[in-house]
């Protein structure tokens, strides 16, 4: 020990230099820990000599922020602080090269919105002082024909521009009458009286489509400006400025007290992104409360009524379209926007060679329309397939596949389409061998169908592998997307009785 060497047990903190402290014990064969005072974070040498440098993710404090040795040098800086000065200077810069520059120079649109206010609050004035006049009738009247020419288009003005321009506050005072209690009976007559020959002249000069525009851009900015309050918990791991934004936030659902038309989903949790809004956190619940189509009964589908009226044909124009039959059941004969897995809601039953789990996803993955292909496959099975109880009778003409996520070498290369009436006799629709069409993960290619027309036609298609595939060494069967195309006769009833029958004979046939 001496002046410039501290021990303690088998711990060693000495000084070379003023501004440096090196821990050493003397178990860790010569490795050391260095602390410099211009350096936020410290240095690790090996007992091989190699030297490795370390830096804080956060402040170490303020006694090695702001050094330790007297004399007067640059603060240090952690990463965390840096990464805030980085995005200070980066806002700055934003702001300075375009923001200020934009708003010196607003585009026509935004001086043409300043212009209807202005009139707009001319008129009211005007309108303030002699009721009786046409003056300020003709100046509203002029607003108001500027404010549709503007809408027509609806993509001439943004929710955030008309949030900006003024127009909203404006059209608050136009379209009130909102007087105080505690003004006379004779003043909220007149107030009154003005707010009835406004909404006279309003009716008259704003068409019927410039109203609509206008109250659908007037909750595009309420969707804009709503928000969730998001609170910076001080915590000692961070979690500061824009890492929030990277943590989802939670929530725990509950029925409310005497509701009965929405499903209990008490105990549910769900989380969401920081930057979701209101509007879509309220129609993903939806969805998740609320009975949707396909929750009723399967005779009050849309697509099923209009099968038992009359027969539909399906004819393809390009890949994954919206005119195959898959696409047309997920959206309940088209009568729905968004489409589901039909699979997922039991509107079609998908089996496999594999049972009800596969190696790689689920079954319902097959008819999967994702923009990105899915993981989805058999294990290495010389007579892997998969098979669509469809629910209603079709005559296919053609078929559309994706190869799955994962790799090239696994896309199928022999096999058969089959169809089938009962789930249990087969036969052959389209076969093909060594057919390289299906390559890279989510390729997708479509095959015409030659066959009969007449008679009821098939129920069941089954996709039968027959070699190995694009690797020669395995028979994985990878398949992210499947959609037919023909005319559909009629309905079946009971759907899924033959995927059942077929379960059970798969059981039996393994024991």
């Amino acid at each position: 020990p001496s002046e410039a060497t501290i021990i303690v047990g088998n711990w060693s903190l000495s000084c070379s230099k003023p501004t440096e402290l090196n821990i050493v014990n003397s178990d860790g064969q010569q490795q050391s820990t260095t602390l410099k005072e211009d350096l936020p974070g410290f240095l690790f040498e090996s007992n091989r000599g190699t030297k490795h440098s370390f830096t804080a993710e956060t402040s170490l404090g303020p006694e090695f922020s702001a050094g330790w040795s007297g004399k007067k040098t640059k603060r240090l800086v952690s990463k965390a602080d840096q990464t805030k000065q980085k995005i200070r200077k980066m806002a700055r810069d934003i702001y300075e090269h375009y923001f200020e520059v934009a708003q010196a120079t607003p585009r026509g649109i935004v001086a043409d919105l300043a212009n209807i206010v202005i009139k707009v609050d001319t008129a009211i004035k005007k309108q303030a002082k002699s009721n009786s006049s046409s003056e300020w009738k003709e100046v509203l009247r002029s607003a108001l024909t500027d404010l549709s020419e503007l809408l027509h288009e609806e993509s001439n003005v943004s929710a955030y521009e008309l949030n900006s321009s003024g127009l909203i506050q404006c059209f608050l005072k136009l379209f009130g009458s909102a007087t105080s209690q505690d003004k006379t009976m004779k003043v909220q007559k007149k107030a009154a009286k003005l707010h009835a020959a406004r909404l006279a002249i309003i009716k008259e000069a704003l068409p019927t489509a410039t109203t609509i525009a206008l109250v659908k851009k007037l909750l595009s900015v309420l969707e804009t400006i709503e928000k969730l309050p998001v609170y910076l918990y001080d915590s000692s791991n961070g979690g500061y400025g824009l890492q929030i934004l990277t943590k989802r936030l939670r929530f725990r659902l509950e029925r409310g007290p005497g509701e009965t038309g929405l499903i209990d989903r008490t105990g549910r949790a769900l989380k969401m992104e920081p930057l979701a809004t209101v509007r879509q956190l309220e129609r993903y619940l939806l969805k998740m409360v609320a009975k949707q189509w396909y929750d009723f009964e399967r005779s009050s589908f849309n697509f099923i009524k209009k099968l038992e009226e009359t027969p539909v044909s399906f004819n393809y124009q390009s890949d994954f379209d919206s005119e195959g039959l898959i696409y047309w059941i997920g959206t309940n004969g088209r009568t729905v926007p968004d489409w589901v897995n039909p699979a997922q809601y039991g509107l079609v039953v998908v089996t496999s060679s594999e049972g009800r789990n596969l190696p790689y996803g689920k079954l319902e993955d097959i008819l999967s329309r994702d923009s990105n292909a899915l993981n989805c496959h058999t294990n290495d099975d010389r007579r892997a397939w998969f098979a669509i109880d469809l629910g209603v009778w079709i005559h296919p003409k053609a078929y559309t596949m994706r190869h799955a996520r994962g790799y090239g070498r696994s896309a199928v290369r022999s096999w058969q389409l089959q169809g089938s009436k009962d789930g249990v006799n087969w036969v052959i629709l389209s076969e093909h061998s060594n057919d390289e069409r299906l390559g890279e993960p989510g390729s997708t290619a479509t095959w015409t169908i030659d066959g009969e027309t007449s008679g009821q036609g098939f129920r069941h298609v089954r996709i039968q592998q027959m070699g190995k595939n694009a690797s020669a060494q395995t028979h994985y069967l990878s398949i992210s997307g499947f959609e037919i195309y023909g005319q559909v006769t009629g309905v079946c009833e009971e759907l899924g009785k033959a995927a059942k029958e077929a379960e059970a004979a798969l059981r039996k046939a393994r024991r």
